[in-house]
């Protein structure tokens, strides 16, 4: 009898096993999958000014790339196969010296290991393409020069700004529209690459709308003190004082030089100089009147997603910049590349960029999509359009410390 019970007890206790074995049967093999996955990290890496004078424009770069990568990393990354894939950043700082801003790249490539990389110098940005282009390493830049784009099909850069041949012709003719009395201009630029390229294009838009260049003065990188440069350029008596090309540091330096010393004329700057990022130096009544150009910054064209970008910002750095929208942009665009060519391989994610059939989510528009090779982009680039946006932009007027739509302009 009391063997014949043991049995009994033993049957039970193995049927009990059993039950939770197979209740649990769901759970377990959903455990081993997920530990089974590869645990993969990708470098990006930003190369910027997050130092000096062009520090808004360069920590606008670090910022937007951050949050990018941290919505993208937020969302479980990229999965492909076997392997998880996250992402990390790595900035260095150029101080917004071309010389540095080679070295970083170069870095950022062959030391940590970065395969995608958004590059903010010019003057970098053109030497290192052709490089970038045989070692497959995929560059997004807001180089201004359009010879970045010049290796075409072969190009791994791709550019989502608007350059200055886009822009300073049609922000000139409508400053020649608005301001009838503007029969004169000088011009001053910083003597790098960047501004050179912007000195030329802006003595061309002026000759064709008939406004004369009265002088040109340019200064180099780490000027500190404006008050020779602009009494040159005063001497002139332009009734119009373009800074162009200029970092945000410098060009609110120069507005208040000449407010300084007595300017009443009209004042414009580009490229995308917000009046945030120029308030604390210039001061609200020396930027009042300032035309500006900020492409998609202000509404109507910028999405409710690029809005809400500046709280984020505050809340992780304490600061917000005028141009962190477009990099949280490209970086956004970048890394849905990757996933939708199911690959990590730089040559595959450029060859799906390059697809003209493609709709990119692009924060920067209010309708949140743009396309390379669009037809507004082949009537300026022709076959370079595969690695170029082309896109609206605003022209805004600063009042009371703040910028405001003047204009939408479709290059």
């Amino acid at each position: 009898m009391k063997k014949l019970l043991l049995i009994i007890l033993f049957l039970i206790v193995v049927s009990l096993i059993g039950g939770s074995l197979i209740g649990c049967k769901g759970a377990t093999t959903s455990i081993t999958t997920t530990a089974l996955l590869k645990q993969v990290t990708v470098v990006i890496g930003t190369d910027s000014p997050l130092t000096g004078p062009a520090s808004p424009w360069g920590l606008g770069v670090m910022h937007g790339v951050q949050l990018a990568v941290d919505d993208f990393n937020a969302a479980g990354g990229i999965t492909i196969d076997d392997t998880q894939y996250t992402f990390k950043v790595i900035s260095l700082d150029d101080q917004y010296d071309a010389a540095t801003s080679t070295n970083n790249v170069r870095t950022l490539v062959n030391s940590d290991g970065a395969q995608y990389i958004v590059d903010f110098d010019t003057d970098s940005s053109v030497a290192l393409a052709s490089e970038l282009s045989r070692e497959k390493v995929i560059n997004f830049t807001v180089c201004v020069d359009d010879r970045v784009l010049d290796q075409a099909a072969n190009s791994y850069t791709f550019r989502t700004c608007n350059s200055y041949s886009e822009v300073i012709p049609s922000f000139t003719a409508w400053i020649a529209k608005t301001y009838p009395n503007v029969k004169t201009m000088s011009i001053m630029s910083v003597n790098n690459l960047n501004g050179n390229v912007a000195t030329e294009d802006s003595v061309a838009a002026a000759e064709a709308v008939n406004i004369t260049v009265n002088s040109s003065v340019s200064y180099d990188s780490g000027t500190m003190d404006f008050t020779p440069f602009v009494a040159k350029i005063l001497a002139s008596n332009p009734d119009m004082l373009m800074i162009t090309g200029c970092p945000a540091g410098d060009t609110a330096l120069i507005i208040k030089t000449a407010r300084d010393s007595g300017y009443k004329g009209l004042m414009a700057t580009q490229p995308n100089q917000a009046a945030a990022d120029m308030l604390s130096i210039a001061g609200s009544a020396n930027l009042e009147g300032v035309v500006n150009d900020n492409l998609a910054l202000l509404p109507p064209l910028i999405s409710p997603t690029a809005l809400g970008l500046a709280a984020r910002e505050v809340a992780k750095w304490g600061t917000s910049y005028g141009d962190t929208w477009d990099f949280y942009g490209q970086t956004t665009l970048m890394l849905t590349a990757m996933k939708r060519a199911q690959s990590l391989d730089t040559t595959a994610v450029k060859n799906i960029l390059q697809d003209p059939t493609q709709i990119w989510p692009y924060v920067a528009f209010t309708q949140g999509t743009a396309t390379f090779d669009s037809a507004a982009a082949k009537s300026l680039y022709g076959a370079n359009a595969i690695n170029q946006i082309s896109a609206p932009y605003a022209i805004s007027v600063i009042h009371n410390g703040n910028d405001t739509v003047a204009a939408v302009v479709n290059p």
